[in-house]
C-alpha cells in the first residue's frame, strides 16, 4: 500500500510540474503576439536585420548566464559539493526561468527551486542556500559598483561621485561579510530565521516544531557549518570576475542587437538603458521587467537621438533573445527534468542532526 501511496505521490508531483511547465509557456506565448505587432508597427521588415549581429547578441546573452552558473559553481566548491557543470548550469537556466517568468514571487521562487534541487543533488541545505544567496548577492553587488561606473561614463553622474559610489560597494560588501559572518552576528541573524520559518504554514509540521523547541540548537550547527564557508581570496577574485564578465556580456548582447539594426552603437547611452532594463526585472513587478523594461530602453534610445523604427527593433530583438529566449530554454531544460531529476528524500530537521 505504501508503494502505491509513493508512485501515486511521484504522479501528482510530475503532474504538478507539468501543470507549471504549461502556465509558463502559455504567458510566453501569450507575449509573442506582442512583440510580433511592435515589429510590425516599427515599420521594418526582417531583411533589415542583420542577423549576424542577432547571433552575436544570442551567444553573448547565453554566455552571461552560463558565466553566473560557473559563479555558483564556484560558491559550491568552497563547502566541497562537486556537482557537474551540466548540472550547475541546468540548475541556473531553470532558475532564470523561474525567475523572469513567474509575477511577483518569481525571485522567491527561483531560489526555493535551486536550493531544492541541489538537495536532491546531495549538496546539504547550509551550502545549498548559501551558496545561492551570496551568488545573488555578489551579482547585484557587481551590478551596483559597474552600474555607478557606467552613469558617470555616460555623464549622468561626476566621474568623482561614479568612483566614490563604487568604492562604497567594496566597503559595503566587505564591511557586510565581516559582520554577517561574526558568529555571534550569524547565530542571532539564523535564530531569528528559524524562529519565523517555524510560524510560516505550509513547512514540514515535524521541521516546523523541531525548530519552535529547539531554535538556538538548530541555530548553532546551522551558524557553524557556515562559519566553515569562508572562500579564499584567489576564489573571491574569481568569483567576482566572473560576475564582472557576466554583466559585461549581457551589456554586449545590447550593444549587438543595436548593430544588427545598422544604427551606431552609443556607447555609453545603451549602459544607462541596459541599468533601466535590469532595475526593470529587479522591481518584479511584471515577470523579466515587461513591459517596463521595453518603454525605459526605448525612451533612452530616442532621447539619445536614434531613429524610432530602429530604435524600437533593436529594443524588441534584445528583449526577445535576453528574456524570451532564455526563459523558453530554461522551461525546456525544467520539462526535461520532471522524469529524470533526483527523488529528494526529506529528513525531519537536518540542521539539528551531527554536521
Amino acid at each position: 500500500m505504501s508503494a502505491w501511496r509513493e508512485v501515486l505521490g511521484r504522479r501528482g508531483r510530475q503532474a504538478a510540474h507539468w501543470v507549471v511547465v504549461g502556465a509558463a509557456l502559455g504567458y510566453l506565448a501569450w507575449k509573442v503576439p506582442g512583440f510580433v505587432e511592435d515589429v510590425t508597427r516599427s515599420g521594418r521588415t526582417s531583411l533589415d536585420v542583420r542577423w549576424e549581429w542577432v547571433a552575436v547578441a544570442a551567444v553573448s546573452s547565453l554566455a552571461a548566464l552560463a558565466l553566473y552558473g560557473e559563479m555558483h559553481r564556484q560558491l559550491l566548491l568552497v563547502g566541497s559539493a562537486h556537482l557537474a557543470v551540466r548540472t550547475v548550469q541546468g540548475i541556473n537556466i531553470v532558475e532564470n526561468a523561474v525567475s523572469s517568468t513567474i509575477p511577483v514571487v518569481g525571485g522567491a521562487g527561483a531560489l526555493a527551486y535551486a536550493i531544492d534541487q541541489l538537495r536532491r543533488r546531495g549538496v546539504d541545505t547550509a551550502l545549498a542556500s548559501w551558496s545561492v544567496l551570496v551568488a545573488g548577492l555578489v551579482d547585484t553587488l557587481t551590478l551596483a559598483a559597474l552600474g555607478a561606473l557606467g552613469l558617470g561614463w555616460a555623464g549622468r553622474v561626476s566621474p568623482v561621485v561614479a568612483v566614490l559610489i563604487t568604492l562604497g560597494v567594496v566597503l559595503v560588501a566587505v564591511g557586510g561579510w565581516a559582520v554577517l559572518t561574526h558568529p555571534a552576528v550569524l547565530r542571532r541573524g539564523l535564530h531569528g530565521l528559524l524562529t519565523l520559518a517555524s510560524r510560516i504554514p505550509g513547512f514540514c509540521p515535524p521541521c516546523r516544531d523541531a525548530w519552535r523547541i529547539r531554535t538556538e540548537q538548530a541555530a548553532g550547527r546551522l551558524s557553524t557549518r557556515i562559519a566553515l564557508l569562508r572562500p579564499g581570496a584567489p576564489r573571491w577574485l574569481l568569483v567576482t570576475l566572473l560576475a564582472v564578465v557576466s554583466w559585461t556580456l549581457d551589456y554586449l548582447a545590447l550593444t549587438a542587437t543595436v548593430a544588427s539594426v545598422g544604427m551606431p552603437v552609443p556607447w555609453a547611452l545603451l549602459a544607462v538603458g541596459f541599468l533601466i532594463v535590469q532595475g526593470s526585472i529587479a522591481l518584479q513587478i511584471f515577470p523579466g521587467g515587461a513591459g517596463l523594461a521595453e518603454t525605459g530602453l526605448l525612451g533612452v534610445l530616442l532621447a539619445g537621438g536614434l531613429a524610432a523604427a530602429p530604435a524600437a527593433v533593436s529594443v524588441l530583438i534584445y528583449r526577445a533573445i535576453s528574456w524570451l529566449g532564455l526563459s523558453l530554454l530554461g522551461w525546456a531544460v525544467y520539462a526535461a527534468w520532471i522524469h529524470t531529476s533526483p527523488i529528494h528524500i526529506h529528513r525531519h530537521a537536518p540542521e539539528l542532526s551531527q554536521v
